[in-house]
């Protein structure tokens, strides 16, 4: 036992002390604030002075939308975010290619068409170099949409204050109740992104210190380093020491997360790192690892070539990103048979579990099958991780074959 902690002392401090751990750890809380704010950041941005252009049939129709577009956005200096050029021609289809050639030259942004049957057609047509801003085309369109309902209420002889007040959207309180009666209110964006962050967190600590597991076999073989360290320690002590050691590395680059987390829940007023969760990160982050790294210390064992190890590991790689992909499925429906069945896939569950945990907290039965899954997952990757490790340690020049690795696990 004593070789297995110095084997996962060196691991632990040599990893740790080296810069591009130390620059690796800072930057990807950093990357996941980004990710978590700067939309909200950027969508708060006004933008800048835009120049539309409309032709209009139906006379007054313009001037409204004009005045529309200026009561309702504005710039930071006060100014009217939207410049509005009235093209009013005899013939119709010369106001639509005056206002192409002002659209080619780049005097205007875009440029709308309101047809002289637009109350009954219920269709605009909207002119644009590029029709990826969205936020401007919404606005656009939502003021269009004012301008033709107010045209329909005046044409039927409604009173428009009336008409108005009647239709005032319903603004919405959310409020989550979890098991307990616990409310906690909150808004529909975090409740989407969080599951999402927590799943991001946890699969750079697992999949960074398995991968650089990895990586530590494959230089030791290169360098023939191994060969003197089995002349002091058993395969399987060495194995231990490396899976223990990278693990508490991991434990460290998992446990800053969690102090950024908290301080950020503290910063921002909001409770997005419950205790019982912090508990529960560090549960599916140590059977994931134990799982995950038994497996690349195994492949790091059989291949002699970064480059050939790298195509095994993507394999893993990609069935370990599954769960991100499935975010979408998985936040709108935590319940479903298929999100609990993914939940008991060794290779998903770390992830997806923290992810329902984040939405709201299963059943126990799950939190028990998942953790007793886990536990025969990992026990049994490094029991088959232990065979090959000792066998295949030490092989150079030959790659083992399937079936060369088959023998070794039924010997």
């Amino acid at each position: 036992m004593r070789n297995i902690w110095l084997i996962a002392h060196w691991e632990y401090w040599t990893r740790l002390r080296s810069k591009w751990f130390i620059i690796s750890t800072l930057i990807i809380p950093l990357i996941l604030i980004g990710f978590m704010f700067l939309p909200g950041l950027m969508m708060q941005d006004e933008g800048s002075h835009k120049v539309i252009a409309i032709v209009a049939e139906t006379p007054e129709l313009d001037a409204k939308c004009e005045a529309l577009l200026h009561e309702r956005y504005r710039l930071k200096d006060g100014s009217p975010k939207y410049q509005v050029i009235s093209l009013k021609q005899a013939v119709v289809d010369s106001a639509l290619m005056q206002a192409r050639a002002l659209l080619d030259s780049m005097v205007i942004d875009a440029f709308i068409h309101l047809p002289e049957n637009v109350l009954d057609s219920n269709k605009v047509q909207y002119f644009a170099r590029y029709l990826g801003n969205y936020r401007d085309q919404g606005e656009i369109q939502g003021v269009v949409n004012s301008v033709v309902m107010e045209e329909r209420v005046k044409r039927a002889g409604l009173d428009q204050r009336i008409v108005r007040e009647l239709t005032r959207r319903v603004r919405f309180e959310m409020v989550e109740i979890s098991r307990g009666e616990t409310r906690k209110y909150g808004n529909e964006f975090l409740t989407y992104l969080l599951p999402i962050i927590f799943v991001l967190m946890l699969y750079f600590a697992i999949v960074m210190s398995a991968q650089v597991l990895l990586r530590s076999v494959l230089e030791e073989r290169t360098n023939r380093l191994v060969e003197l360290l089995l002349s002091s320690v058993t395969p399987t002590q060495l194995m231990s020491g490396k899976i223990i050691g990278l693990g508490l590395l991991g434990l460290t680059q998992l446990g800053f997360y969690l102090v950024c987390g908290w301080t950020l829940s503290a910063y921002q007023n909001l409770a997005i790192l419950p205790p019982n969760q912090t508990v529960f990160f560090l549960i599916y982050f140590i059977l994931g690892y134990m799982f995950y790294a038994s497996i690349f210390a195994a492949i790091g064992a059989v291949f002699s070539s970064e480059h050939d190890a790298q195509q095994a590991v993507s394999l893993f790689s990609i069935v370990s990103v599954l769960p991100i992909m499935l975010s979408s499925y998985v936040v709108t429906n935590p319940s479903s048979l298929l999100t609990s069945v993914m939940a008991h896939i060794p290779f998903m569950t770390p992830f997806l579990m923290i992810m329902l945990i984040g939405i709201e907290t299963p059943p126990l039965w799950q939190f028990i099958s998942t953790a007793a899954l886990m536990i025969v997952a990992a026990l049994a990757a490094m029991i088959i991780a232990g065979k090959i490790f000792r066998t295949a340690i030490l092989m150079y020049g030959k790659r083992p074959t399937l079936a060369e690795i088959w023998q070794w696990l039924k010997a």
